[in-house]
């Protein structure tokens, strides 16, 4: 999968063709050039290079919209549960939610400064989280490439507020890891931040709303509704890039729509919209709030962020009605030093039990290599347990 790759051109004229994998746009523009077929996995399967994680990987596409033309602050952590946000229901009204939760949005433009004078490049959303101007988008809104895909030497932000106000922004620090970007804008005056939600209260089913500069049409940001459709998400957006974590919701979210606000029903942050399916209909995915504020203090120190290499066994998975089954074994891997051998079946690490292969990726995420674990696999009909020691993730 690929993230949003959002790439249209300003003031709602018609966009330029995605970099990468991006959502081709909506009619009137002329049809956009499709993009490459990614490769699929087949149904029940996981990859071994994955590292046994339930990774989806069907043209994800990230967010930007492609051009033509001091740290003391606070960061509220709240409760879904509790505090002074607006409030929807059946019976209560959107527009009380959007008052409380557009002026936190901003449509951010990336430009590069070439000659003395500035071409705008791409565009995306943000989202600010303080009153001191600290404000989150994804990392692949600040380090979109040029038109020829290189990186800008020269970047300028430009973040335009939902009261119509022009504002500069520099870049704190970033994660590409995590697709995660902080910023924090020059002028401070009159900001309406929002507070980050309690994910531990998340449940599927929640109603939220998408808060962003979809396509870059205009003005006035783009609000789509919908639900909390997963939780805990893994997405292979590139070859060096997977999101664990992610909140899937059904409300539309497109190019642009990265960095852009998913709130709760209260006007909390919940995510940070980031990435899509193109040829799939209303699953979009966002970075959720208890992937972020862990890394908040190291990103506003501009501190180097990566994801810990994790557990890696060397095993292509089949979802069976048995369980997760081998289907093969990597040479020269820790799966095929310790014996494990085609038609195991695998229940447990351990002593978690591992009857999908959902639950074997997130036991893996959370082990690092050079752990020794016992594994218990069924082998003709009998449990086996068997040691090993795990390796990291093949890079190639």
């Amino acid at each position: 999968m690929t993230l949003l790759d959002d790439t249209s051109t300003a003031s709602g004229t018609a966009p330029l063709p995605p970099v990468g994998m991006g959502f081709p746009p909506p009619p009137p523009p002329p049809a956009p050039v499709a993009p490459p077929t990614p490769a699929r996995r087949g149904i029940g399967s996981v990859a071994a290079a994955v590292v046994l994680s339930a990774v989806v990987s069907a043209g994800v596409s990230y967010g930007t919209v492609k051009l033509t033309t001091d740290s003391s602050s606070t960061v509220s952590l709240v409760s879904t549960s509790s505090g002074n946000g607006a409030s929807i229901d059946d019976t209560s009204d959107l527009h009380d939610l959007l008052a409380a939760t557009q002026p936190a949005v901003t449509a951010i433009e990336l430009g590069e400064r070439t000659n003395g004078s500035v071409t705008s490049v791409a565009a995306g959303s943000g989202v600010i989280i303080s009153d001191d101007g600290l404000m989150l988008t994804n990392a692949h809104v600040v380090n979109a490439p040029d038109g020829q895909g290189n990186t800008i030497s020269s970047p300028v932000i430009t973040v335009k507020m939902f009261d119509g106000t022009v504002r500069s922004a520099k870049v704190l620090g970033t994660s590409a890891d995590y697709d995660i970007a902080l910023l924090r804008l020059d002028d401070t005056s009159n900001l309406q931040p929002l507070t980050l939600a309690d994910a531990s209260k998340f449940r599927v089913g929640d109603r939220v709303v998408a808060i962003g500069n979809a396509l870059d049409l205009g003005d006035a940001p783009t609000v789509s509704t919908g639900i909390v459709s997963a939780l805990d998400r893994t997405l292979q957006v590139s070859d060096t890039v997977t999101l664990h974590g992610l909140i899937q919701t059904d409300a539309a979210i497109n190019h642009g729509n990265s960095g852009g606000a998913l709130v709760d029903t209260s006007g909390r942050l919940i995510g940070i919209n980031s990435a899509g399916i193109p040829n799939a209909q209303n699953v979009g995915f966002a970075i959720s709030v208890a992937t972020i504020a862990p890394i908040l203090d190291d990103l506003k120190a501009g501190r180097p962020i990566t994801v810990a290499p994790i557990g890696y066994i060397g095993v292509s998975l089949a979802q069976t009605p048995d369980g997760i089954t081998v289907e093969q074994v990597q040479l020269n891997t820790p799966a095929d030093a310790a014996g494990i051998i085609e038609g195991d079946i695998i229940q447990s690490v351990d002593g978690t039990p591992t009857s999908t292969t959902d639950q074997l990726s997130t036991v893996l995420r959370g082990l690092k290599p050079g752990t020794k674990v016992t594994i218990v696999v069924v082998r003709d009909g009998s449990p086996t347990s068997i040691e090993l020691t795990l390796a990291a993730r093949p890079t190639n």
